[in-house]
């Protein structure tokens, strides 16, 4: 006994069956096909926007295709129209209908088999969310940004729908506050949900992509070092997270300085006058640098001749007196220049 059942109900029947002598036996049966559950999908439709152009699909599973589909209960809310061959919904709806309408589809397949399913079909406001875009957050700064909404009925309910918030930040699902301080530059993108009073959702992708602080080394213009005397200059830098660690990013100090990368301090004795073009650049706790470049070319000590003047020779008299130089480095070398 085989094929397929195209029709529900109780169907009775007898059997005989007869042997190869002729000689018969039989039995009575009855067998009632059962409709198969027919599912009607989906659960939750999508919600209208009040004046946006409206497409949701009812459909029918479980059952013999082709489906033809009816309402049995409810309206549809205004401005939205049923296609009882396609199970479509589509139009602009022209009312906001608040928590929504109740309304039942049914669905009923190829052999007359039937399923129903109750859903509510709502009419949301335009609901915005505000600012469009996110301000740029400064590494090491602590930042704080609300979104706000309008158009629904408070309060709101905010989330992260997709993608991810940075690691250092946090939302507060009540306020829609995103707030922490960033620690690096690595940006992150994603979607941002506002759920209203009434269920009505409004969504928004931002970005997130902190920048560094500008990180300024300072002074402008260090001391000018002094040939054979000992030197010290302080380099500090602002506008960063401290501790800072110093370098020489460019070009060489002046022969005899060197430059401690902790505090930033240059110093040593000087053992040439030739000119010296580098750069320093300062790098803060979360990786974020500054630099300036400098030109310094290291001064003679003042030097001076004593006596400043010398005593009266006599004619025909052995004369001797030394001339000394003081304020630079010993030896010295003395010549007649003028």
């Amino acid at each position: 006994l085989s094929g397929t059942p195209t029709a529900a109900g109780s169907f009775s029947f007898t059997i005989t069956a007869t042997d190869v002598n002729g000689c018969p036996g039989s039995r009575s049966y009855s067998l009632p096909p059962a409709c198969p559950v027919v599912v009607v999908s989906p659960a939750a439709p999508a919600a209208a926007i009040v004046g946006v152009p409206y497409s949701q699909t009812m459909s029918g599973s479980g059952g013999t295709a082709p489906y033809t589909f009816a309402i049995t209960s409810g309206t549809l809310p205004a401005g939205l129209v049923f296609n009882t061959a396609t199970g479509a919904i589509t139009g602009t709806a022209t009312t906001v209908n608040g928590a929504g309408a109740s309304v039942a589809f049914q669905a009923t397949d190829n052999f007359g088999c039937v399923g129903t399913r109750t859903v509510t079909l709502q009419v949301c406001p335009v609901i915005t969310m505000s600012p469009a875009s996110l301000p740029t957050p400064i590494v090491g700064t602590a930042y704080s940004q609300a979104v706000s909404t309008s158009g629904g009925v408070s309060p709101y309910v905010f989330s992260i729908t997709s993608g991810a918030l940075p690691v250092w930040a946090s939302l507060n699902a009540g306020t829609g506050v995103i707030s922490g301080t960033p620690d690096n530059t690595t940006s992150a993108t994603f979607t941002m949900s506002a759920v209203d009073a009434n269920g009505c959702e409004a969504t928004t992708n931002y970005t997130l992509a902190p920048s560094c602080p500008t990180i300024t080394v300072n002074p402008l213009t260090p001391a000018t070092p002094t040939l054979g005397v000992a030197y010290t200059q302080t380099f500090t830098a602002a506008g960063g997270t401290a501790p800072y660690v110093f370098a020489v990013s460019n070009g060489l100090l002046p022969s005899g300085l060197t430059l401690n990368t902790s505090t930033g301090v240059v110093s040593g004795t000087p053992t040439s006058i030739s000119a010296a073009s580098f750069t320093i650049r300062a790098t803060d706790d979360y990786g974020c640098q500054g630099a300036r470049s400098y030109n310094v070319t290291p001064a003679c000590p003042a030097i001076s001749l004593t006596p400043s003047l010398l005593p009266g020779a006599t004619v025909g008299v052995s004369y001797s007196h030394t001339v000394m130089g003081t304020g630079g480095v010993s030896p010295y070398g003395y010549v007649i220049s003028s």
